[in-house]
């Protein structure tokens, strides 16, 4: 058994401190909020704890457009019991906070912490994914933002520079007919099961057609991936159940899965075409067509 030991720990009160600490301590260091990952890790090169618990990232914010601002530290239970994301567009987010782990975890576990994760079966990934998220980026040289579909880089490895944390995740407002969902294949379909496949879609419909659609889809590829042909097919194109086959179709068919243990990449394969049609059905039931 391997113990983590690091040799200090800092509770900056504003970003900035944050950042320098970051900074002055590089690879050695590693931020504290809801520590879920960082404490099956365990990772031994890290000396240094950042608590970033006390600098007022733990909030949701809704814009008069409709659009929201989540900081970073936020428990991904107090996603669950968000009223904004319980009704309109924004619903996916709140189904993949549910679908997450335990309850215990999910009131410890924050959402920039497990977008920083960067698991390719991320379910708050995929979710804001389909929903066109932006990552605000705060470093030494100053806030930068990255669309969420440039945040990811790899299995485990996010744009983040060692100097940066991630202070808030923004999701834009959406026009009257949108509507999203999420959905998740789990091993045993206990909550403590990683996703086998997760998929989320974002549609929005305009006098019975497809004005805009966006497909997400996780552990299907070494990030989470976008279905932009499946999107495109879509687009445009007056809703029906056939359109919605050829759709999910298409989404099976840009999934790139491999064999693991939890589940071979054939039946992965298969598993998006079937989770994709269910939810881009009830996505398109909550754009009210």
């Amino acid at each position: 058994m391997s113990f983590f030991r690091p040799k200090a720990y800092y509770r900056p009160t504003d970003l900035d401190e944050a950042v320098s600490l970051l900074s002055a301590h590089g690879k050695s260091a590693r931020l504290l909020a809801g520590g879920t990952d960082l404490l099956i890790q365990r990772p031994p090169t890290v000396e240094i704890l950042v608590d970033i618990r006390s600098l007022g990232l733990h909030t949701i914010k809704k814009d008069e457009q409709g659009g929201l601002a989540i900081g970073a530290a936020t428990p991904v239970e107090a996603l669950e019991r968000e009223e904004a994301l319980a009704v309109g567009p924004h619903r996916a987010l709140l189904e993949a906070a549910e679908s997450m782990a335990t309850p215990t975890i999910r009131n410890m576990a924050t959402i920039g912490g497990n977008l920083c994760n960067a698991s390719p079966a991320g379910d708050l990934c995929v979710a804001l994914t389909a929903l066109g998220a932006v990552v605000l980026i705060a470093g030494s040289k100053g806030r930068r933002e990255i669309p969420i579909t440039g945040f990811f880089l790899s299995p485990n490895a996010t744009a983040l520079q060692e100097d940066e944390l991630v202070a808030e995740i923004r999701i834009p407002s959406f026009p009257e007919g949108a509507g999203s969902s999420f959905l998740k294949l789990r091993h045993h379909q206990t909550s403590v099961d990683i996703a086998i496949v997760n998929v989320a879609s974002r549609l929005r419909t305009q006098d019975g057609r497809c004005a805009e659609a966006v497909l997400s889809m996780g552990a299907v590829g070494p990030t989470p991936l976008r279905a932009t042909r499946a999107e495109a097919l879509l687009t445009g194109q007056r809703m029906s159940e056939e359109l919605l086959n050829r759709a999910a179709q298409a989404a099976m068919e840009e999934s790139a899965p491999i064999d693991d243990i939890r589940a071979s990449a054939e039946y992965r394969r298969k598993m998006v075409a079937v989770l994709m049609k269910t939810s881009l059905e009830t996505s398109l039931r909550r754009c009210g067509a």
